[in-house]
């Protein structure tokens, strides 16, 4: 076989080998749903802009978010998934999913997510977020 084959069918090799991998990658995606850290670098925590986190993402049902917060230590902070009742009033149900471990994930549902710190006034320091998820 000449170089000129040889070369061609290994650029075509290449070729479908990474449309595979874009493909696959897609699939996952689809399947599993991304992966968010809520707070990015700064995590679960209490400032300002927490609130804000969601603005400009594009949710989806069964897209994770991870919630990476203190337990010991100086500040304990501590997540409870509400509705949308609990979220406006900063309280914590009854019904509400409570989570403790510092690292935290949590797949999304459907419609609106709401999540609040259930440690006492956090919450109404803007430590919550609500977003919706297609």
């Amino acid at each position: 076989m000449n170089r000129a084959v040889m070369r061609s069918r290994s650029n075509a090799v290449e070729g479908i080998g990474l449309l595979l991998c874009l493909f696959l990658g897609e699939y996952c995606e689809i399947v599993h749903g991304r992966t968010y850290v809520v707070g990015g670098k700064q995590g679960w925590d209490l400032y300002p802009e927490l609130m804000n986190w969601p603005t400009g993402k594009r949710f989806k049902a069964r897209d994770v978010l991870v919630f990476n917060y203190k337990t010991e230590g100086g500040n304990l902070y501590s997540l409870a998934r509400v509705n949308k009742t609990g979220y406006e009033l900063c309280e914590v149900g009854d019904h509400a999913k409570r989570f403790r471990t510092g690292h935290d994930r949590v797949k999304l549902v459907m419609g609106a997510n709401y999540f609040i710190c259930s440690v006492r006034d956090f919450c109404g320091y803007g430590m919550r977020i609500a977003l919706l998820a297609k």
